[in-house]
């Protein structure tokens, strides 16, 4: 019995053994994942405390403390949709690159296009996957804009400072090191946990590497970051170095197409940079897709769902790659974002 390429079962299996693509963003800072069996995600916002254990008698017994404080909020994650299209003319002349004598048939041509399709597909949705992210950490917000959707994915992230006069980096009279230590005890002190990770975009970089203090204590050094190792950093990042009481300092260059206004944006805002710790609950979270087959409706709990259909007049194949992702900042108070330029 032949099997069905275009089967969404076939292609679900094809579509959790793909290799996917490399993020830096995601996959450094979140890394762990959750599914939702429905179309919204219940986040719990930790808010913690600095409570320590109370002192009490031991005639009158030990003293009820109250929970640490969280709040729980419920997001929609945005659909993201991209399909591709095959026509018959598509799989019955050569592919780009093929013998120009090749004996090979329409459905082998159909099965190559197929895999090339939903790599792409997917990469779309990676791309997109890390864009959120870097919202997330940079905005403090995700935009969500398209056809006929148009809100914004508010997380309530208050650490956040923007530089201005001769507290600008770029002024001879910044005091840098002065001011990630300042940003790093904020942390500290209000998302009791110790950041471990600068990221910054290549414009403040280029500013940090200019300051002698800086220069004279970094550890330039090819060593491995926790599961990361320098060589295998992914396109656009860039280990710069150790700095102690800091961290690792990482630039990224990465870019996206911003669709709306046909331009290529960096993923990492110009003069910005974030402290980050490899220990605060992010994660990425995925709400249920549901498609229709064999005019009954099924739902994943999944990363990504492929899917397919054919339509006539003219002929053709559509194949689908669908998920809702949402990057999930549990611990709100546990990264700060600075504007130094």
């Amino acid at each position: 019995m032949a099997v069905n390429l275009f089967d969404p079962r076939t292609m679900f299996k094809f579509s959790e053994r793909m290799p996917k693509a490399t993020t830096f963003l995601r996959d450094k800072f979140f890394g762990s994942k959750e599914f939702s069996p429905n179309a919204t995600v219940e986040v719990d916002i930790k808010i913690g405390g600095l409570k320590v254990a109370p002192y009490v008698s031991e005639k009158i017994g030990g003293k009820v403390v109250e929970n640490s404080g969280f709040a729980t909020k419920t997001f929609t994650p945005p659909l993201v949709s991209p399909l591709k299209v095959t026509t018959a003319a598509d799989i019955q002349k050569r592919a780009m690159g093929e013998n120009i004598y090749s004996s090979r048939t329409p459905d082998e041509r159909a099965a190559e296009k197929l895999v090339k399709d939903m790599q792409d597909l997917d990469e779309m949705i990676t791309r997109r996957e890390e864009l959120m992210c870097a919202q997330a950490i940079f905005e403090g917000e995700i935009e969500v804009k398209g056809d006929g959707i148009d809100h914004v994915i508010i997380f309530g992230h208050k650490n956040r400072e923007t530089l201005s006069g001769a507290d600008v980096w770029s002024s001879s009279t910044s005091k840098k090191l002065d001011d990630l230590k300042k940003w790093r005890r904020i942390v500290q002190e209000t998302g009791f946990v110790n950041t471990d990770s600068v990221v910054m975009a290549a414009d403040v970089a280029d500013e940090l590497l200019k300051d002698k203090e800086i220069k004279e204590l970094l550890n330039i050094r090819n060593v491995s970051i926790g599961q990361i190792a320098i060589s295998e950093l992914p396109q656009g990042a860039t280990y710069i170095g150790y700095l102690a009481e800091v961290g690792y300092l990482y630039s990224y260059n990465a870019h996206y197409y911003d669709e709306v206004d046909q331009v290529a944006k960096p993923l990492v805002p110009s003069g910005s940079l974030a402290l980050l710790s490899s220990e605060t609950d992010f994660s990425m979270g995925y709400a249920a897709i549901t498609i229709t087959k064999d005019d009954d409706f099924v739902t994943f709990e999944a990363e990504r769902v492929p899917d397919s259909w054919t339509e006539k007049n003219p002929a053709r194949k559509m194949v689908q790659m669908s998920a809702k992702p949402l990057p999930i900042p549990k611990e709100i108070n546990g990264w700060f974002v600075a504007k130094v330029l």
